[in-house]
């Protein structure tokens, strides 16, 4: 954009730049880590993490020693208890145990009667409720030990431990576990810390044991609970939760008894023990919100540093807008960043483009008329013509053969034909047929394309070349045999002294070190027009199928017949493709889309 001015550029493109955007950046970021992050960076690097995962580890091994003190405990008292019931059944029943102040014993007969018991005198003689523990298939050697159940009213849930009497009398020794009483001594023994929670379950998620008396009762929340669902899957080990009453983070650890019929289950709060973290939290965020304020003075700093110069830049475009380009009007200071002063050079190098643009422009614009005036002269021309070659015609059938004004009324019809012919060329480009596309074999269009153009070139030789395995394209067959006669005729035009002509079709294959197309249905076939011919010298081949451009002589060309072919082959959706040297032929290659339709009945008209 500079006319006479250019010693600016020069004293500009010789100043060194102070620095880049880049650099900028760079330096901006680097300062946003070591202000603000450097104070956190330290705080994770001398393990937060790993403190957080050592507390952790210490509360889950602390869980699993519990759990399996309890369930120790509780295996050791069970099997004690059994050999107590054994005992005293082995003896006819007629001494039970002790009573203590977690078991009290009963004594009943084959048909469940109670003839002694420790729980209640008054309930000696009635039906004990021990039908469903008599049917149960737990017993192991005359002995068992049943599920957590309401077995007798008025008591908690509670497990039973029975034996069975030896003797024809038949009947069982049972003891009643009381929930109160091994509380008390499995609290005493495990020494359990207040803040966890310790609890013993079966397999269907029924308490026996709550290390939280007020809680005990409440068994629809220990039946949710994920270390009973874990155990009553058949599960077992540590497992990390979120409390369903809390809605805290625990830890848990699942350690079920031997035989599997219960577990003991002990789970902590998390929160609770890594309280003493909280400090370095509130470190951690003072230390973001400083990076915080740190951040956005730095992007203060940075904007005014890098979008000032843009605004300058953008104004002074604005200011020249429209008027004699010269070199943009921005101060020397705000061009002290490499990528500003490239940009400003880059604006001031436009105006050799703009020109050969403007250049281009015009001539398609010369172009777009140039279209509009033939279609309009072919209309005009039309009517005219065919009354010129009608009249001819008429007189011609008037004439006798050896007239010699026949002669002269037959050159009239022939160039009134193609004038016509020219006529219907303009049109056809100029009013583009949409293609009707299905599916078509390039076998039966090159077939008729050469028996159209038959006659024409009586000394060129033609080959036709159609490889087995051609795949049918998508197309329309009476365009394609268009594009393919128009290629047809200009090699038998190029070869007037004769040659040879090869038509060939066959499937698109990737050349040798082409890698295949992404997409299914890019490859399709081909079809390809080769001649001897004299060949298009290399200056004009960028051109060839811009309208009106010929290399024909005078009177021998339109120039419309490449660029007709080109405008049917990309409605086509397909490509076309030239190769030629001076003095060694010709070759016109269309590529186009597999069928992905049924081929139709009837493609090409015969």
């Amino acid at each position: 954009m500079r006319r006479g001015g250019r010693s600016n550029g020069s004293d500009m493109s010789d100043r060194s730049p102070r620095a880049s955007i880049r650099g900028i950046l760079l330096r901006s970021l680097g300062l946003v880590a070591i202000v603000p992050f450097l104070p956190l960076g330290v705080l994770i690097f001398l393990g937060y993490r790993d403190d957080v995962d050592r507390v952790e580890a210490e509360i889950q091994t602390t869980n699993r020693q519990i759990a399996i003190l309890a369930a120790h405990y509780l295996d050791r008292f069970l099997g004690a208890t059994r050999a107590e019931a054994t005992l005293a059944a082995s003896g006819g029943g007629t001494n039970l145990p002790a009573a203590t102040s977690d078991v009290r014993w009963e004594r009943i007969d084959a048909d469940g009667v109670l003839t002694a018991s420790q729980v209640a005198p008054a309930r000696v003689g009635q039906d004990g409720g021990y039908a469903g523990m008599l049917a149960c298939q737990g017993w192991d050697d005359s002995t068992m030990v049943t599920p957590v159940g309401d077995w007798i009213a008025g008591v908690p849930p509670t497990v039973l431990v029975a034996a069975r009497i030896a003797g024809p009398a038949g009947g069982a020794v049972v003891g009643v576990l009381r929930p109160e009483g091994l509380h008390a001594e499995l609290t005493g023994s495990l020494g359990a810390a207040v803040d966890r929670r310790v609890y013993v379950v079966d397999r269907r998620g029924q308490p026996l044991f709550y290390s939280d008396l007020r809680l005990a009762g409440r068994t629809e929340d220990i039946a949710t609970n994920p270390p009973v669902r874990k155990f009553r899957d058949g599960g077992s080990g540590a497992i990390r939760y979120r409390s369903k009453v809390t809605g805290k983070e625990r830890l848990g650890f699942v350690e079920p008894l031997p035989g599997g019929r219960l577990a003991a289950i002990v789970s902590a709060d998390i929160g609770e023990a890594v309280i003493g973290l909280r400090d370095r939290y509130l470190v951690v965020t003072w230390s973001i919100l400083f990076a915080l304020v740190a951040v956005a003075g730095l992007g203060a700093w940075t904007s005014r540093r890098l979008l000032r110069p843009l605004l300058r830049i953008r104004d002074a475009l604005r200011n020249e807008a429209g008027g004699d380009r010269r070199p943009l009007a921005v101060p020397a200071e705000e061009l002290g960043t490499v990528e500003y002063a490239d940009l400003v050079r880059a604006f001031d190098e436009l105006e050799s483009r703009l020109k050969v643009s403007e250049a281009g422009l015009l001539q398609a614009e010369k172009s777009s008329l140039l279209g509009q005036l033939a279609t309009g002269i072919a209309h005009e021309f039309g009517t005219p013509l065919n009354v010129i070659s009608g009249n001819a015609q008429i007189l011609m059938r008037k004439l006798d053969a050896g007239d010699p004004k026949r002669e002269v009324l037959e050159k009239i019809v022939r160039q009134s034909q193609r004038l016509a012919a020219m006529i219907r060329r303009v049109l056809d480009f100029a009013r583009p047929t949409e293609a009707q596309l299905r599916s078509v074999d390039l076998g039966l269009v090159v077939a008729q394309a050469l028996e159209m153009a038959a006659g024409m070139g009586r000394k060129v030789e033609v080959e036709t070349r159609i490889a087995s395995g051609t795949p049918r394209v998508q197309g329309d067959p009476h365009l394609l045999e268009h594009a393919l006669l128009n290629l047809v005729v200009n090699a038998y035009q190029a070869m007037s002294d004769g040659g040879k002509l090869t038509v060939e079709a066959g499937p698109d294959e990737p050349a040798v070190g082409e890698s295949a197309p992404a997409a299914e249905g890019e490859r399709g076939a081909y079809l390809r027009v080769t001649d001897t011919g004299p060949g298009i010298p290399e200056e004009n081949l960028p051109r060839i199928f811009e309208p009106f451009f010929t290399t024909k002589a005078q009177g021998e060309g339109t120039g419309l017949g490449l660029a007709i072919v080109r405008r049917i082959v990309r409605q086509h959706g397909g490509r076309i493709d030239v190769r030629s040297r001076a003095g060694e032929g010709t070759a016109f290659t269309i590529v186009l889309r597999r069928a992905r339709e049924a081929p139709e009945e009837s493609e090409v008209e015969s």
